[in-house]
């Protein structure tokens, strides 16, 4: 058998290497360059390290799974195997220790990005389909790619975003160009009115249809009396307005929000009167009122405004993004786009693996909304909604960050935030805050600026000492545990019955900085 470097070479040069022993040789044909599939690794489990088909597979499960652990403590028996399960193990069928051990580490590696065949395999099709279009066709690509998500603000966003990318320009809504879904207009993408809230689907079909029959709309006025029969109602069209549908007519938001109540009252009267007209020989001609009446002109929102109005009327930013003009900034620190955190634990996508929970990334957005919390320690800490123009995402601000950072937590102001990713089960990614800056200030005072200090600090255990196990800092220590899960040994003494129990934590700053402030730093101790 050969030794860890020959098996290095077989896997850079396979064809030039060839093993005494047929079933490792065999092997290596299909695991040369790296495993691919999950089939793979059952049969290697079963064929080298001697498992049963059903072995194999509960091993096939925990990869699938990520389980670390599990994978972990499963070395020792692949490798040497297990006689209570009657798993032989790799060095009795005949591979070296070194080898096995080789190919073990790989298995874990794969870990990390584990596919069965058939799902691979017909997203390798779907990539390459999908990459086709992307490259010859991609306003049509992304105009469908943005209509399949049409529920879904946060992923029409994130698409946005990569029409951006692509130098793809995005055209508000509007009534006179509008379709239901996404298209394509010249170079640019043009909205899809079924993406503007409180506009329904059937509403939607009458507008297109009376558009095709009887021509554009001339103006507000002519668009609301050709559809004030066929479900147009107030809320629509004040969604219609804030999204910038109406602007085609030349007229500001304001003029159009403003007006529109007293001409939809009009044009209801109009044609009560015009129809007892109809049924009253001597009536009048049943002719409707014009528009002037009712829309005096008013000067525009500012932009800040018309924009906020149009992520209230579709999610998102249409005339253009808070971020704007901190995007090349961004781009520069490398900030990490809140879309891609999002993406990569949603449970229906394939995990991009681009962040991990509780990596340590800087995030960039505009603080959306705020809201304080007081704790069972009479500590205040926040929640925080921080948004990009990929996505949305909320900050855990603790007392100790916030009372540092407080100037800096404003309502629609873009700013720069560094802190640690914290996922749990069922629940969306959040944003373990340490610091935020002003994106203003990071721009005047430009790049130089100091590298963040390592969050997770060294030490091999931490000892925290409580009045009593029924206290009510036992509840609270039991949260900030959950919440910072790690590797690290927690030795808990109880001072009233001098009992000690055992845990584990990830040893952040933010962790040890909570324990000091709500315990005393004579009662936290680091070794």
């Amino acid at each position: 058998m050969e030794s860890i470097p020959r098996f290095i070479a077989c896997k850079q040069h396979p064809e030039k290497i060839r093993y005494k022993h047929p079933m490792l040789e065999d092997i290596l044909k299909i695991t040369y360059g790296c495993i691919v599939y999950q089939e793979q690794v059952i049969e290697i489990f079963r064929r080298l390290g001697g498992y049963s088909l059903g072995q194999a597979d509960m091993m096939r499960r925990a990869i699938s799974k990520k389980k670390a652990k599990e994978i972990e403590r499963e070395r020792k028996a692949f490798i040497f195997g297990d006689p209570e399960r009657k798993i032989k193990g790799a060095i009795q069928n005949g591979i070296e220790q070194p080898v096995a051990e080789s190919i073990y580490s790989e298995i874990y590696d794969f870990a990390n990005y584990a596919f069965n065949k058939a799902h691979a395999v017909a997203y390798a099709v779907i990539s390459y389909q999908t990459a086709y279009f992307k490259c010859h066709y991609p306003k049509e690509y992304l105009a469908a790619l943005l209509t399949s998500v049409l529920d879904n603000s946060s992923k029409v966003a994130e698409y946005i975003g990569e029409c951006k990318s692509c130098g793809i320009g995005l055209l508000t809504p509007d009534v006179n160009r509008s379709y239901d879904h996404f298209t394509v207009e010249g170079d640019n993408i043009r909205f899809g009115l079924l993406a503007v809230k409180g506009v329904g689907r059937g509403f939607i079909q009458m507008l297109m249809q009376e558009r095709e029959e009887n021509g554009l709309f001339k103006s507000p006025f002519d668009f609301c009396k050709r559809l004030y029969q066929k479900e147009l109602n107030r809320r629509v069209l004040e969604s219609l307005i804030k999204c910038g549908a109406m602007d085609c007519f030349g007229e500001t938001r304001a003029t159009l929000l403003e007006g529109y109540p007293g001409m939809l009252e009009q044009i209801g009267l109009d044609l009560r009167q015009n129809l007892e007209g109809q049924l009253d020989l001597f009536g009048g001609n049943g002719e409707i009122s014009g528009q002037s009446a009712f829309l005096q002109k008013r000067p525009e929102y500012a932009l800040s405004q018309r924009m906020a109005m149009e992520k209230e009327a579709t999610g998102l930013y249409l005339s253009g993004h808070p971020m704007d003009e901190y995007r090349d900034l961004v781009e520069k620190i490398h900030a990490v786009p809140i879309g891609t955190i999002l993406a990569t634990f949603q449970e229906d996508e394939i995990e991009t693996n681009a962040v991990q929970d509780g990596e340590q990334v800087t995030i960039a957005g505009v603080i959306t909304s705020m809201k304080t919390k007081t704790t069972r320690t009479n500590s205040v800490m926040a929640y925080v909604t921080l948004e990009d123009d990929t996505g949305t995402i909320e900050l855990l601000v603790f007392s100790r960050v916030l009372s540092e950072n407080r100037a800096a937590l404003v309502e629609n102001i873009p700013v720069l935030v560094t802190g640690r990713i914290s996922s749990r089960e069922e629940k969306e990614p959040q944003i373990m805050m340490d610091s935020i800056r002003l994106l203003q200030e990071v721009l005047q005072q430009g790049l130089k600026e100091e590298p963040i200090a390592p969050q997770v600090l060294q030490g091999s255990k931490l000892y925290v000492r409580i009045a009593s196990k029924e206290s009510w800092e036992m509840d609270h220590l039991q949260r900030l545990f959950f919440m910072f899960p790690g590797e690290t040994p927690v030795v808990l003494y109880c001072a009233d019955t001098k009992q000690k129990l055992g845990g584990r934590c990830l040893l952040h700053k933010a962790l040890l900085k909570e324990l000091n402030q709500v315990l005393g730093e004579e009662n936290v101790v680091l070794k």
